[in-house]
């Protein structure tokens, strides 16, 4: 109900401010214009001072006859103003007759100042109404200066003002002329109607409210009344976890027994905790925690003060922090509120139970817009801080615990200070990348320019669009300048030179640029290749799981190469995951696959934003079964020899197949072929041989891949 009142009082002033515009408008137009008159077209007339109703007519309207209450001499012309029915004009008599006829009439009107005699019908309203328009222009900039309006509530009347007197004027001009008969109030009448809807229809309302969004940890509740339920579940013994999410005040007792139990700890604390200043927290250096006497007993309170004038220098970080003599949470306000759970920011954004805290703000200047969205900042220059605890069972400190201190007030002297960019100075940037998003970060409120060239402010040519309002700033508390850098060459060093001027709703006299730029240098790159990828071919394993590596070599791009490199075995947008080893020129990610065709797909990007795509095919084959010896002879250089269906290794034993192979004598093979292998001849010896491949496979412990005898083997032809 309230807001329903309020909403009805804001409209009740609004439409008010029109009526008062419209009507003030109006008055200064009466003051400095002249009113329309009208005239016969010999410009012959009786004064229109002496009004109708002195030569005896009544209820005169233009569309209309004009009614005598008496005989009126024949030819006399009357010069009639406009008595609140219709509008203006003239109209001649006849003898003896009490009737003149209807209209139209000719009007005629003097533009004030500028000398100029306008007649017609129509026109001379049209002008009028435009002069009107700029007196009510002038008087709406005048309120708005005096109280303050928004800048939409200026333009909404403004077209109310406007549109109304127009329309006010062009229906007091048709009515003159006599094409319009349908009017039945005064034109001008319809012309505030006009004016108001327009105001309606142009209106909007604009409120600023500043929201903090926290991602804080999850947060059980205070006390401990219900820790003793992790103890009741005999299916489900307590653990530290769920002990712990029942209560803040809960603990485990006798963990790792078959005892543990979930209780309240110091279920009787009804002490708050002890606020004391951490001065190791304090920084910048130069600065000290002093007694603030201002605060009286039970209330305690410190000042924040620097060695030279004891106030400090205005948008400079300050970092200051606090010990409790029990684990607890702080929170921080602006306001003096009556309870912990009213106050607004946790010390340090963090709702740890600690017994240290630090904050961390920016100072803002003495000439700070005050304001819903702003720190509350005195008139002298001071600021305060309001601090209060509590523990893990609710006690809270009622007494009131300040920080204060005072920020420089003598006229800002310093330039801006340039701390960061949105990208590193050296970075290398995307080949081809004529147009680079860049933010600058600067320690207060400024309006920023850059440049090619090391120039002044006033000489760089692209400015930036600057956050200057005291709630914009960033996390770390920074007010932030976006743009675009342009003209990047590739392969070479792109210099770019910053510049910020301060205090933006300064005269430009009162104003401390940067004497000295902020350099951003980009390095301009080439295209990132992908060089090499394996495996590419097909690839034997002795188990059903294969072990396989993928590899990749990039070169060229930002850093010669360097890249970070994804794959993925379907190529779709979302399936690419980092390679195992990467960010550097060679890239690997070790696979286990069964048997199978493979195709693999590879994207890398570099420091600059370069890619490069690749992929490869290949064939996994489990091969698990010991190599086969499809022949063996004796051959004419009186040898023995062996061949295999693969690659292997063989050896024999001349008393049985119950011999492990390494223990064997191993047959000879060449560099280049693993396949045919030799041994001495040894007449009337039985050769019991094992062979094995290059995957481990091999006949079993009593087994032999073939027995050789001299009985079984005959002479080559």
């Amino acid at each position: 109900m309230q807001k329903v009142c309020r909403k009805r009082g804001v409209f009740t002033l609004v439409f008010l401010q029109v009526f008062l515009l419209v009507g003030v408008s109006f008055a200064f137009s009466f003051i400095f214009a002249q009113e329309v008159s009208a005239i016969t077209p010999a410009g012959a007339g009786i004064d229109a001072a002496q009004g109708a109703s002195q030569q005896g007519f009544t209820n005169w309207n233009p569309s209309t006859s004009l009614t005598a209450t008496g005989s009126v001499p024949q030819g006399n012309v009357l010069s009639v103003k406009d008595l609140g029915s219709g509008g203006a004009g003239t109209a001649t008599t006849t003898a003896g007759s009490s009737a003149v006829a209807a209209g139209p009439y000719t009007q005629s009107y003097d533009v004030p100042l500028l000398g100029t005699h306008i007649t017609g019908t129509i026109l001379p309203h049209l002008v009028q109404g435009l002069v009107w328009s700029a007196i009510a222009f002038g008087a709406i900039k005048l309120a708005s200066s005096l109280f303050g309006f928004s800048d939409t509530t200026e333009k909404a009347l403004t077209y109310g003002a406007i549109g109304g007197i127009m329309s006010g004027q062009l229906a007091a001009g048709l009515a003159a002329k006599g094409l319009v008969n349908v009017f039945t109030v005064h034109p001008y009448l319809l012309g505030l109607g006009v004016g108001i809807a327009l105001f309606v229809l142009t209106y909007k309302s604009e409120k600023k409210k500043l929201v903090a969004f926290q991602c804080l940890p999850y947060e059980p509740p205070l006390g401990g009344s219900q820790c003793e339920q992790c103890n009741k579940d005999p299916f489900r013994p307590c653990s530290e976890y769920r002990c712990q999410s029942l209560g803040q005040a809960c603990k485990l007792l006798n963990p790792g027994t078959t005892e543990e139990k979930c209780t309240w700890v110091s279920k009787f604390d009804v002490n708050s905790p002890v606020i004391q200043v951490w001065n190791d927290a304090l920084y910048p250096k130069g600065l000290k925690f002093t007694p603030d006497n201002a605060i009286r007993p039970p209330n305690r309170g410190v000042k924040i003060v620097s060695a030279s004038n004891g106030c400090l220098p205005a948008y400079t970080p300050l970092r200051f922090g606090i010990s409790t003599d029990e684990p607890a949470q702080c929170k921080i306000d602006y306001n003096n509120n009556n309870s912990f759970a009213n106050m607004q920011f946790f010390f340090g954004e963090s709702n740890y139970f600690m017994y240290n805290h630090t904050q961390s703000i920016r100072l803002p200047g003495p000439d700070t817009g005050q304001g819903t969205l702003s720190p509350v900042l005195q008139n002298d220059g001071t600021f305060n801080l309001y601090v209060r605890c509590q523990d893990a069972n609710g006690n809270s400190n009622v007494d009131l615990f300040a920080i204060n201190f005072c920020v420089d007030k003598g006229p800002d002297t310093t330039p801006p200070i340039i701390e960061a960019t949105s990208i590193v100075s050296g970075s290398p940037v995307q080949y081809n990348a004529d147009n680079i998003p860049i933010q600058v970060f600067v320690n207060e409120p400024s309006q920023c320019r850059w440049s090619r060239s090391d120039r002044e402010y006033k000489d760089m040519e692209n400015p930036l669009s600057c956050n200057t309002q005291s709630y914009q700033v960033n996390a770390n508390l920074q007010y932030t300048c976006s743009g675009n850098l342009t003209g990047i060459k590739n392969k070479e060093d792109n210099v770019f030179y910053f510049r910020c001027l301060d205090q933006p709703n300064k005269a430009e006299s009162e104003r401390n640029p940067m004497r000295q730029s902020y350099v951003l240098t980009l390095r301009g790159s080439q295209p990132l290749n992908i060089v090499k990828v394996s495996p590419n071919e097909t690839i034997t394993g002795s188990t059903d799981i294969v072990p396989i590596n993928l590899q990749l070599e990039t070169d060229d791009g930002a850093d010669e190469g360097r890249a970070i490199c994804y794959f993925s075995p379907t190529g779709a947008k979302d399936s690419y995951v980092s390679m195992l080893n990467t960010s550097s020129f060679r890239h690997s990610q070790p696979l286990d696959l069964p048997s199978g065709n493979y195709k693999y797909f590879f994207r890398c990007i570099d420091a600059g934003g370069n890619a490069a795509d690749a992929n490869t095919t290949f064939t996994v084959i489990s091969d698990r079964q010991a190599p086969e010896v499809t022949r063996v002879y004796r051959d004419s250089t009186d040898s023995l020899k062996v061949v295999t269906n693969e690659d292997s290794e063989c050896a024999y034993s001349l008393n049985s197949c119950n011999f492990n192979l390494r223990e064997g004598t191993l047959l000879i093979t060449t560099a280049t072929n693993k396949i045919i292998h030799f041994s001495p001849w040894k007449p009337g010896v039985s050769y019991y041989i094992k062979c094995r491949d290059l995957y481990g496979n091999e006949p079993g412990p009593n087994e032999c891949s073939i027995i050789a005898s001299a009985t079984q083997i005959s002479e080559k032809q």
